[in-house]
């Protein structure tokens, strides 16, 4: 997960994605890394992010985000600063724009292939910032999106599994900060396949392959199939560090769909479909997962027990 607060590159920028940013809080921590105190009677654009990550709590009643700090959000604030257990003036100053971005942050999600909605949009119009100009900014990560990472995350010298999570945001924020241009063969490699990204998406007219669907909004082919022993595993254990050995934070993505491998039998940051389990990456590993056992990763208690110990098919997607 990602915990960067300073997205927005320039005033232009910004401007660009002012409909995105109010429509996706997660990334309009941006708009707060400032020292600027917010109060009752001010109208900005960063009220306007206030008001939109208090909508995310269930602080703030309207639907709208307004942009003017008037009564509801004064009132918000306060139910936001009560339940964070600061003080309860109304006022947005350093320590309640940090409780917000650390709730910003507890509730991102990672995204990768089959992806889909305002977070991927955001996504590949930062991408396109960087530099990959061709790429469409639809919402859907697919084929294309995926190659983006794929060749961002070699030329950063960053885990290369196609995974937007924390190291992946933490190196488009550090060019976007200090741009420089991509090498050719880097930004045109996200374009090799030539693929368009709609194709993908339910409803349009495809040639059929043999392939299986694996998940809403993705086709997929297997290129190896086998059975396994498989395990599983919480993030809460005693010893337990709550990240992978990719860097994935389990305690901050607790929906993430991860499972601990032997890389000697299925490399890391493979794409995974688990019989049970679903589509998944391996990113993780374990002492106890050696060969043909993998270890699947539950957010409680009540779920990894559940799972127990079973025999599934895994397919290796890629």
């Amino acid at each position: 997960m990602y915990h960067g607060t300073a997205f927005a590159k320039s005033a232009a920028v910004a401007a660009t994605f002012t409909s995105t940013f109010l429509l996706l809080p997660h990334y309009a921590a941006a708009h707060l890394n400032n020292d600027t105190v917010l109060y009752k009677g001010m109208h900005s654009d960063e009220v306007k992010t206030i008001q939109s990550i208090l909508k995310m709590t269930g602080d703030y009643p309207l639907t709208k985000s307004t942009g003017y700090f008037g009564s509801h959000t004064e009132k918000a604030v306060k139910q936001f600063q009560k339940s964070n257990h600061l003080d309860e003036d109304g006022m947005v100053g350093a320590k309640t724009k940090q409780a917000l971005i650390a709730y910003i942050d507890q509730n991102m999600d990672l995204l990768y292939r089959g992806s889909k909605g305002t977070q991927v949009a955001y996504l590949q119009e930062m991408l396109k910032e960087i530099g990959f100009n061709g790429l469409p900014v639809d919402g859907y990560f697919g084929a294309q999106t995926e190659n983006s990472i794929f060749a961002f995350q070699r030329v950063t010298g960053i885990q290369v599994d196609g995974i937007v999570g924390q190291q992946t945001w933490a190196q488009i924020e550090e060019r976007l900060k200090n741009p420089k241009p991509l090498p050719e063969k880097v930004s045109s490699a996200s374009m090799a396949t030539q693929v368009n990204e709609r194709q993908n998406q339910p409803g349009n007219n495809q040639p059929e392959k043999s392939t299986r669907v694996i998940r809403k909004m993705e086709t997929v082919s297997a290129v190896r199939e086998f059975y396994a022993n498989s395990t599983a595993y919480t993030a809460h254990c005693t010893g337990c560090s709550g990240t992978t050995a990719t860097g994935i934070d389990l305690i901050r993505n607790p929906n993430a769909k991860v499972i601990a491998v032997d890389p000697s039998v299925i490399p890391l940051g493979t794409r995974l479909y688990v019989e049970g389990y679903g589509y998944a990456v391996a990113g993780d590993t374990g002492g106890a997962i050696k060969g043909r056992k993998i270890d699947v990763f539950f957010n409680n208690n009540t779920d990894a027990l559940q799972w127990g110990r079973r025999t599934v098919k895994v397919k290796v997607l890629d």
